[in-house]
């Protein structure tokens, strides 16, 4: 066979005809795809052991076409759509990750195809925009009344808590008596530094430490109540502890919406107390910051406005596809102080040695302010998602999510041999089968057991959290085609398994 002039290979690469064709095929796909898990018309998960699995994906590379576009399309349809986990069926109800609105489904593709790299300006012009303006509103919906707040968009909730923390550490080292710049010059000789956190912080502030070269020991774990919240005399204790020790806390880091159970520390009395000993408050509000978008249960979040630095998925409760979250600083020139690098090649900036994080012009250049260097165009999803349905339809995403919560936790305490670990504050709840006839270890591996037969069986997609020695089913009720027969489901299933 003769093969192809090599302009007439890259003209079929590019074939805008064959894109609108295939595309307007894959839609199709798609859309029956998302009907039939929105029905239920499936298993959740169509559950194979990964190691058999891997030894039949494992194919030699292809050197030349192994399959043209209609044959794609049918392996997405035959072998790969099928093995997915079913995010939008009313059975998934397991980690926090969102049923993503099907328009900012579509507005991936435009910024995958558009591809704006948001280096610099000029990179992403548009996109730079819209990243600003959602910036802008995220803001104001903490504090409407502070206009020096900014921030940028990142891939995902680590990345930004990464992001913080690399800020405040950079502002409060130049607050000792001897300041020195801890991005140029590192930590060597300089004071022992450590954080504060929720015992029930995210694990990515554990990373965020040892990637900063402070260790993972450097988070100190402030104890919380029963109901998961941040006990504010231990955190006193913790700070008291530190100062008797010579260790300078560069943050306290709470939660509004802990990934265990979904619990919201005291941010007022955490932020209060912040601020009368000048200390960095960094507020974990992945999961429930977007509660500020329900009339209902923004009143949780009071105190978050206090806050020198948020971080807020948009993968979670703002229902857009992953990965997207914001990190937001109560000053916007904080932002330049997480990576305080010179980029000349880049920026066209002089560089400065200048340490002081005195209020300077903010950049169109996002990557001035962010890990990645090349970045998707995030902000349209989220800013097209504000723009058609408003803060009061996120805002009811919200409400419904939370409802559906308090309604599993209702129903569990109709079932004996069901325990309810505590009152939902957000949309996730924890329980667990019980019998008197078994001890801690035997109650453990039962609720794993359940779990995995679950997983097994294609029924529910549910997880499972260890908190003080017991095992804890654990649902986010994310999915709002969740119905209330769909829980009554769950529990029977529990209690007979």
């Amino acid at each position: 066979m003769q093969k192809k002039h090599p302009q007439a290979i890259i003209n079929e690469m590019f074939d805008h005809e064959a894109f609108q064709q295939t595309g307007y095929a894959l839609i199709e796909l798609l859309s029956k795809y998302f009907a039939t898990n929105i029905e239920g018309n499936r298993q959740v998960i169509l559950w194979k052991d990964p190691v058999d699995e891997d030894l039949n994906w494992q194919a030699p590379l292809p050197r030349s076409a192994t399959l043209n576009a209609k044959n794609l399309l049918l392996k997405l349809g035959n072998e790969i759509l099928p093995n997915t986990l079913a995010i939008h069926h009313p059975h998934n109800i397991g980690h926090q990750v969102a049923t993503p609105l099907p328009i900012a489904a579509l507005c991936d593709l435009v910024a995958s195809l558009t591809n704006q790299a948001m280096t610099i300006y000029e990179a992403g012009p548009s996109a730079t925009m819209l990243e600003r303006q959602v910036i802008r509103w995220l803001c104001d919906l903490i504090n409407p009344n502070n206009k020096k707040a900014g921030g940028i968009l990142t891939s995902g909730g680590a990345l930004a808590n990464l992001t913080a923390l690399l800020a405040a550490r950079q502002v409060a080292s130049v607050k000792f008596s001897k300041p020195w710049n801890a991005w140029k010059t590192g930590l060597n000789n300089n004071p022992l530094l450590c954080i504060l956190a929720s015992e029930h912080a995210h694990y990515s502030i554990s990373r965020a430490a040892g990637i900063m070269g402070l260790g993972s020991d450097a988070v100190i774990k402030i104890k919380a109540d029963s109901n998961g919240r941040m006990c504010i005399e231990s955190l006193k204790q913790a700070h008291e502890n530190c100062k008797e020790q010579n260790l300078t806390v560069i943050a306290v880091v709470a939660n509004a919406g802990c990934t265990a159970t979904g619990s919201i520390d005291p941010l007022e009395d955490v932020g209060e107390y912040c601020q009368s000993h000048d200390l960095w408050f960094h507020v974990d509000g992945a999961h429930g910051a977007s509660a500020l978008l329900s009339d209902q249960h923004a009143p949780k979040l009071a105190g978050i406005h206090l806050a020198d630095s948020v971080i807020w998925d948009g993968h979670k409760l703002l229902y857009m596809p992953a990965t997207m979250s914001a990190v937001l600083f109560k000053n916007a020139h904080h932002a330049d102080a997480a990576f305080s690098q010179e980029a000349s090649y880049l920026f066209q900036e002089e560089d400065s040695d200048d340490i002081t994080l005195e209020i300077r012009p903010e950049t169109f250049n996002i990557s001035y302010r962010t890990l990645e260097c090349t970045k998707r165009m995030m902000g349209l999803k989220l800013w097209t998602a504000f723009s058609l349905y408003g803060t009061d339809g996120l805002g009811t995403l919200v409400d419904e999510a939370f409802s559906k919560a308090q309604l599993l936790a209702t129903k569990i305490k109709q079932f004996p041999n069901i325990e309810l670990l505590m009152e939902p504050e957000t949309n996730i709840v924890c329980f667990r089968y019980k019998s008197d006839e078994l001890n801690t270890a035997e109650m453990n591996l039962k609720q794993t057991t359940i779990r995995k037969q679950l997983l097994k069986s294609g029924d529910f997609y549910l997880t499972q959290v260890e908190l003080h020695g017991k095992v804890w089913l654990r649902t986010t009720l994310m999915n709002p085609f969740t119905t209330p027969e769909d829980l009554n489901a769950l529990l029977i299933a529990i209690t007979e398994s």
